[in-house]
């Protein structure tokens, strides 16, 4: 009797020990708000994207990585399916530069960027929003209660030409987190 208590014990905290040791694979919306200023809705958010293996594979391959912010308004219905008013998304894109040996970090579409010595950084700085418009008051019917609703993605983006052909087997990835809900301040 007493060796299965003793083995009980050993593997429970085994069982401890590998979760406290086991990275985070997850996406984390930490936090996000909305600031009304002048009539337009600026969303702010805290993403925590995971430090892991296919990350850093992905980015020594040559690919681009797509990191992606979600922001979805629906007009809430008592006795209906909530109706979608909004869907934006917020692209940015991180690679690696070989040459310069950094992380670089831009939104889509833009030329603007920013670079990095450690990807933990990059990523980080990633998961930073700051003052997003998404909303304006002309949009919203004042009788209505508003939600919104934010997740955030995380997938292997676009691999230069030359390596496309090379690797045309490799299924992409998708790391998606769990929709961050509140209701729209008005």
């Amino acid at each position: 009797m007493r060796g299965s208590w003793g083995q009980r014990l050993a593997l429970f905290a085994w069982l401890c020990l590998m979760a406290a040791a086991a990275p985070a694979q997850n996406i984390v919306v930490q936090s996000a708000f909305v600031n009304v200023q002048g009539g337009v809705f600026d969303l702010s958010a805290r993403v925590i994207f995971p430090l892991n293996d296919d990350v850093r594979r992905a980015l020594s391959d040559g690919a681009t990585v797509s990191l992606e912010l979600r922001a979805v308004v629906d007009r809430q219905r008592r006795y209906w399916f909530d109706a979608e008013l909004i869907d934006a998304s917020l692209e940015r894109e991180l690679s690696w530069n070989a040459v310069s040996q950094r992380y670089i970090l831009r939104e889509a579409g833009h030329t603007e960027q920013q670079s990095f010595t450690a990807l933990d950084q990059a990523l980080s700085a990633a998961g930073q929003v700051h003052s997003w418009p998404v909303l304006v008051d002309q949009q919203l019917d004042p009788e209505s209660t508003y939600a919104i609703r934010v997740r955030a993605s995380i997938r292997r983006g676009r691999l230069p030409d030359a390596l496309r052909s090379l690797v045309f087997w490799s299924d992409g990835w998708n790391l998606g987190s769990e929709w961050y809900t509140w209701i729209l301040p008005r």
